[in-house]
């Protein structure tokens, strides 16, 4: 439901304040300008700083890039206000504003169009999101000021920020599915450019082609349920498929397709049956699953997760931004806001549900043992959208979204953190690789406090450790994924029921994967600060032998490694190097922004505490859809048990890693690896997940693309083009031999062409046209004229010619009686005196008593055929 302003004033018992209603005034509920606002100061500032900011500079580009997104930010703080101000009870608010009519649909059923318009809307939901988008967003362009302050692309850089802040807000501010594709589709091409922002590397290239490609299999499913909506529907706005979503529940037929399996008729009759049955699903279940598979890739989850980890080789602000905060997180969104009709599927739910468990648990068992701390944290990514999934899956809407928050602050902190640990680590290690090894780590609390109480208390989140945003959220999936499910409903045919076991396997997925979760990212927090520092020898006044790399900036180039010219020796107790650093204030501020907001986040829906505020203000967006969902019984027992659960996953993932890690020096993870090579080689090439798609799907997509080469090459190129080509060379040198220019030559052809026609003139033909009605047993037969021609006939088929003399008489008629054959002749002579003749066989069969009528049978249906096509003829 959408209220005005007015509605507002008259059911609101507390008069507005001054601002507030002036705020109303300026941008009203129904034409809600803000909005074109908060979209158009990141798009001025990527236009600005594309088109002009190789000629402005680095101060002007990082002013221009980081005032957009701060002013957007601002605005959008105002446009939260206003909704949160806005609200009456619980109801639904939501602001809109329309910018033009796109164009119109044409709906199922009738001639009825839709139109579709380029509008934006703004509820309790996206006002959270923009926040995030804008707020972190702030932050890692602030941080990137200082990171990427070398690096020659930085006007670049920023331009391609900037674009993807405007459509991650296209994305989540589209008042239809059609517009939040707009913006999906931006992010994506925008994930693209930042992953590959290095592109003269092939690595960084690939995995930015691999990322669009993976996501473009997921868009695919996003297209379909668009269709499907619009078919069902007649809908793609927020409230049109509010509005009609009951239409959804209508059965569809998948099984078979038509009437019947052909398979099945030589098959026993048991099997033909069962093969042979209809089954159905509801529209709500097709529109789910296809969503899902969009959600899928952009959320990186199984099977499409494949991109996000090589997503990696991007510069760090981006897998902070885009790859932990933001862009990735656009598939929890997309299933908040189509949470109405999701929940008309429990099919759908489950299979979310159970993908987002398998993928929490898959990923983090890949993350145990990586030791680039990026492709750890990506991992770990991986596995906490997994955990959102599970959450929205079991219909816990608010839960799911929750984490998408607290994600967002740790998450964002850590990758941060990790990009504040690699800046230092190029003091004196240029390599990509061995600069984010956390082999070559250690020790560094002593060098960079700030870094590492910031990254402490992004890690405390993550892990669970009471009372911080992350444990909130996560013990919240954890139980809502152990005590709730999704009803069905009894209109639609093929309704799925979920199993009495899937609950417990839902949390079981989810606690596994938590346990996992605080042993690899103690492993990796205990890699990174704790112990000696492996990367050099530390020597006080230590100076670069040709480039002075000491404490200078390094812009941040995560791909810097040959560029300054040292002869990279191994890192280790070998190499000598400067003290590490902390890094400058634009990188740690964001730090410490985000490391509070790591801890104190979790009390915006502290269920233990009763404090929710985030639950209510979410309310009104998920109260239709959460009306479906249903706790089992004896659900209120549960509580206690499965909180203690989650401090005891904390517990001991964590203290494992540290006695491992820490007390043990790491020798028995050593020991378990040379124990158990074959499993730790797996997890060490990720299940080897991506050889397999080498060798199956991509590898068929090569196959085919050879298959294509060769037929361009050899049926195209060889046979159609040169066989063409031959053919059109061969006329042209044939009628080069004809037109020579010489009189003597077009005489003789002249000469030619007239012996020709006289031949032509000079011979006659006996042709004719016959018919036939065997039913009367009447035929006819109509002689061709000519010049000067005569005729004569043999119609009594005896042998002699009816007349000596030819005559004019061209057609003759007769008669035959069933089963009779008669032979005709004709002799045809010209003005020159020179005859041809023919004969003509005609037999009348006997009457066909089914009704079909004969041509002919026997020898006189083939005398028949050669009379009509002129066989068998005389001269």
């Amino acid at each position: 439901m959408q209220l005005s302003t007015s509605f507002l004033a008259q059911v609101t018992p507390v008069e507005p304040s001054p601002v507030q209603a002036a705020l109303t005034q300026l941008f009203p509920a129904d034409n809600f300008v803000l909005l074109g606002v908060i979209l158009a100061l990141p798009l001025i500032g990527a236009f600005v700083n594309g088109v002009f900011g190789k000629r402005l500079g680095r101060e002007a580009v990082t002013l221009m890039a980081l005032s957009a997104v701060g002013l957007s930010f601002v605005a959008s703080l105002v446009a939260f206000f206003m909704v949160s101000s806005a609200r009456v009870g619980d109801e639904l608010v939501r602001f809109q504003w329309t910018a033009w009519e796109w164009f119109r649909l044409s709906t199922a059923g009738d001639f009825s169009q839709t139109p579709l318009n380029v509008a934006f809307s703004l509820d309790a939901l996206s006002a959270v999101m923009i926040l995030v988008i804008t707020g972190i967003g702030s932050l890692i362009h602030l941080y990137s000021s200082k990171y990427m302050e070398e690096d020659p692309g930085y006007y670049r850089f920023f331009t391609y920020l900037n674009l993807f802040i405007f459509s991650m807000l296209v994305l989540v501010l589209g008042d239809s599915l059609p517009i939040l594709f707009v913006g999906w589709e931006g992010v994506g091409l925008c994930s693209y450019l930042l992953i590959g922002f290095w592109f003269d590397k092939s690595e960084n290239a690939s995995a930015g082609k691999k990322a669009f490609i993976t996501n473009r299999i997921g868009d695919f499913g996003l297209l379909v349920a668009m269709g499907l909506l619009l078919y069902f529907v007649g809908a793609l706005d927020w409230s049109g498929i509010e509005s009609n979503k009951e239409a959804l529940l209508a059965p569809v037929k998948l099984w078979p397709i038509g009437n019947e399996v052909p398979l099945a008729r030589i098959l026993p009759e048991d099997a033909g049956k069962w093969l042979n049955q209809p089954r159905y699903v509801s529209g709500a279940t097709l529109v789910g699953l296809f969503l899902f598979l969009g959600c899928a890739g952009k959320s990186a989850q199984i099977p499409l997760y494949v991109w996000l980890p090589d997503a990696m080789a991007g510069p760090t602000p981006v897998s902070a931004l885009i790859h932990a905060a933001t862009m990735v997180t656009a598939g929890v969104y997309l299933m908040c806001r189509m949470a109405g009709v999701f929940v008309l599927s429990p099919t759908a739910m489950f299979v979310v549900a159970l993908v987002g468990g398998f993928t929490a648990l898959f990923a983090a068992t890949i993350a145990l043992v990586q030791n680039d701390i990026k492709k750890v944290l990506a991992y770990s990514t991986v596995s906490q959208l997994g955990y959102m999934f599970l959450g929205v899956g079991v219909g816990a809407f608010v839960a799911g979204f929750f984490h998408v928050l607290t994600h967002a602050f740790f998450k964002a902190c850590l990758f941060l953190g990790a990009g504040s640990v690699i800046h230092a680590m190029h003091a004196r290690i240029h390599d990509t690789d061995q600069s984010q090894d956390m082999r070559y780590m250690g020790g560094l609390r002593k060098f960079m406090p700030v870094t590492f109480l910031t990254f402490a208390a992004a890690w405390a989140a993550i892990v669970g450790f009471p009372l911080t945003s992350g444990f909130f959220s996560k013990d919240e999936i954890l139980l809502k994924a152990n005590t709730s499910f999704v009803a069905g409903t009894s209109v639609a045919q093929g309704d799925f029921t979920w199993p009495a076991w899937g609950h417990w396997v839902l949390w079981g997925l989810g606690a596994a994967a938590a346990i996992l979760t605080a042993f690899y990212m103690t492993r990796l927090f205990i890699g990174i600060f704790f112990g000696e520092f492996r990367g050099w020898t530390i020597v006080r006044g230590y100076q670069a032998a040709v480039h002075g790399h000491a404490d200078a900036g390094h812009g941040g180039h995560d791909d810097h490694a040959d560029e300054h010219g040292h002869a990279h020796e191994q890192p280790g107790p070998d190499m000598q190097g400067p003290t590490p650093h902390e890094s400058p204030w634009q990188m740690t501020l964001p730090l410490v922004v985000l490391g509070i907001l790591s801890l104190a986040g979790g009390f915006l829906s502290a269920h233990l505490f009763h404090v929710h505020p985030l639950d209510d203000f979410l309310g009104p967006v998920f109260g239709d859809a959460v009306q479906r969902v249903k706790l089992i019984k004896g659900h209120e027992t549960r509580t206690i048990p499965l909180v203690a659960f989650a401090v005891v996953a904390f517990l001991v993932g964590s203290l494992v890693a540290y006695w491992i890690y820490l007390q043990a020096k790491g020798e028995p993870a050593r020991k378990l690896a040379a124990q158990f090579p074959r499993l730790h080689s797996l997890l060490i090439d990720k299940w080897r997940v991506d050889e397999l798609y080498e060798e199956t799907i991509i590898g068929a997509v090569d196959s085919l693309a050879d298959m294509c080469v060769w037929f361009d090459k050899w049926v195209v190129d060889g046979i159609l083009a040169r066989l063409t080509t031959a053919i059109i060379s061969l006329s042209g040198t044939a009628l080069r031999q004809l037109q020579t220019g010489r009189l003597q030559t077009y005489a003789a052809a002249m000469v030619v062409g007239l012996a020709g026609v006289g031949w032509f003139l000079l011979t006659p033909r006996a042709a004719a046209h016959t018919s036939a009605d065997h039913s009367s047993g009447r035929y006819e037969i109509t002689a061709a004229p000519g010049f000067g021609y005569g005729y004569r006939w043999d119609s009594d088929g005896d042998g002699q010619w009816d007349a000596e003399d030819f005559g004019e008489q061209r057609t003759i008629a007769f008669s035959l009686q069933t089963e009779e054959t008669r032979t005709i002749r004709l002799e045809v002579r010209n003005a020159f005196g020179r005859t041809a003749e023919r004969e003509f066989t005609f037999s009348r069969p006997k009457p066909d008593k089914s009704g079909y009528v004969a041509a002919a049978t026997g020898v006189g249906a083939e005398n028949l055929k050669n009379a009509h096509e002129g066989v068998g003829m005389k001269q």
